[in-house]
C-alpha cells in the first residue's frame, strides 16, 4: 500500500501526512474488502469509527504528527483510521467509479511529488464536478464528530407503506453517507442518503411494513447517532 501513499506519492507538510497513512490504510483496507467479504469490512469500519470517536478530541487529521506528542495513539487512530474511514465515506458519495477516477488523477499529477491536502480536494473534485469543501472541512480540519438524531414514520399508500426516516444534525454540520437498513419478508435491503443538510428526509415506498429498521447498520459514522 505505501508503494502508492508516502513512496509513489509524499506528503508536503505534517499536515498532510495521512496522504500516506490514511490512503495507505484505505488501500489495505480496500484489499480485506474484496479478499474477505462485506462481513469482514464491516467489522472494519467499526473499528475505525470506535477508534475516532476516542482519540478525536485530540485534534483534526491535519495535525499530523503533532498528535503523537502528548498521545501516539491518537495520531494512529486519527491520521490513519479516520482517515481511511473518510475517504471510504467520499467513495460511496460519490460512487466507486467518479472516486478512483479522482484518485487515479490525483497520482497521475502527483506522482513522485510532495503534494499537499489541497491538491487532494482538486483532484477529487475535479473527477466529480462537485464542491466538496464542506466535507473535508468537516472530516479533515475539525476534531468535532456529528450528532445525528433519526426518527420514523409509517404511512399507509395505495401499493403498500411509506417509511420516511428523518434525519437532524443537533451539533455542526457533516456531509456523510448514511445507510439504513431494513427487513421484509426475510429478505434484508439497503439504501443510502447523502446527508448534507441540518435536516433532511429519506422515504422508502415498501409493499408492507418493515419487520425491522436500521440507522447506520455497520457503525461505520462515528460520533453520536441516536
Amino acid at each position: 500500500a505505501h508503494q502508492w501513499g508516502g513512496q509513489g506519492v509524499s506528503f508536503g507538510t505534517y499536515k498532510d501526512q495521512w496522504l500516506s497513512e490514511g490512503l495507505a490504510q484505505f488501500a489495505a483496507a480496500s484489499y480485506l474488502r474484496r479478499r474477505y467479504g462485506p462481513a469482514a469490512f464491516s467489522a472494519i469500519l467499526k473499528k475505525f469509527a470506535r477508534w475516532t470517536e476516542k482519540k478525536s478530541f485530540r485534534g483534526p487529521i491535519v495535525m499530523g504528527s503533532r498528535l503523537s506528542y502528548r498521545d501516539f495513539s491518537a495520531y494512529q487512530a486519527l491520521v490513519y483510521d479516520k482517515a481511511a474511514l473518510a475517504l471510504f465515506m467520499l467513495e460511496d458519495i460519490l460512487g466507486r467509479e467518479t472516486f478512483e477516477a479522482g484518485l487515479r488523477s490525483f497520482y497521475e499529477r502527483n506522482r513522485f511529488t510532495a503534494p499537499r491536502t489541497g491538491d487532494f480536494v482538486k483532484a477529487m473534485e475535479s473527477a466529480s464536478g462537485r464542491d466538496l469543501g464542506a466535507f473535508f472541512r468537516g472530516w479533515f480540519y475539525s476534531w468535532e464528530l456529528p450528532e445525528v438524531r433519526t426518527t420514523w414514520t409509517e404511512a399507509p399508500v395505495a401499493d403498500g407503506v411509506r417509511v420516511d426516516v428523518r434525519i437532524v444534525q443537533s451539533q455542526g454540520l457533516f456531509v456523510f453517507p448514511l445507510w439504513i437498513e431494513w427487513t421484509q419478508a426475510g429478505t434484508t435491503r439497503r439504501r443510502m442518503v447523502v446527508v448534507d443538510e441540518a435536516a433532511e428526509t429519506l422515504s422508502l415506498s415498501l409493499p408492507g411494513r418493515p419487520r425491522r429498521i436500521r440507522v447506520d447498520p455497520d457503525g461505520a459514522v462515528p460520533g453520536v447517532l441516536r
